[in-house]
């Protein structure tokens, strides 16, 4: 549970502190640029191209430390949109990041779980307490963060009209 709480809190802080330091450095017409390409995804988006992209982007935390290197990466990237986004729509972006996290919950408590099983793998490996015995019930963390990336996918897909 701590682990949860941990990753939780990690990735909404990095999605925020990301998000301002790019809103404060960009320039209004990169802002507006980053918001048109986003605008012209959303025609051909669907509910399969969400579920794999985030899938793709979420599936190296299966690996213990090494995959939240990828997965940070991709983060950070999702933060300096939202910055860009935020600077383009004229919303503060910590209300920004708020209002993403409450509408694609399902896929925020997605990565959530698979960060802190990964954390939690991590710590049980470097201090020899039982990794092995854990991956034992790591395949349950597995598919109920499928279950919540394919119910994040679907409800974004339905919040952009797809």
């Amino acid at each position: 549970m701590l682990s949860a709480l941990a990753a939780f809190f990690l990735l909404i802080a990095t999605l925020t502190v990301v998000a301002n330091n790019v809103y404060m450095a960009t320039t209004m017409e990169s802002a507006n640029q980053t918001l048109r390409q986003i605008e012209a995804e959303r025609e051909t988006v669907t509910w399969q191209k969400i579920f794999l992209n985030n899938l793709f982007i979420s599936l190296p935390l299966v690996i213990p430390a090494i995959g939240l290197i990828p997965f940070l990466f991709a983060w950070v990237n999702t933060g300096a949109t939202i910055g860009m986004l935020a600077k383009a729509t004229g919303i503060q972006p910590a209300t920004y990041v708020l209002t993403v996290a409450t509408l694609a919950f399902p896929e925020i408590l997605a990565y959530t779980l698979l960060t802190a099983e990964n954390i939690y793998l991590s710590a049980l490996t470097l201090t020899g307490a039982g990794a092995k015995a854990r991956l034992g019930h790591s395949w349950k963390t597995i598919i109920f963060y499928m279950l919540l990336l394919f119910i994040g996918a679907v409800s974004e897909a339905l919040m952009l009209g797809s």
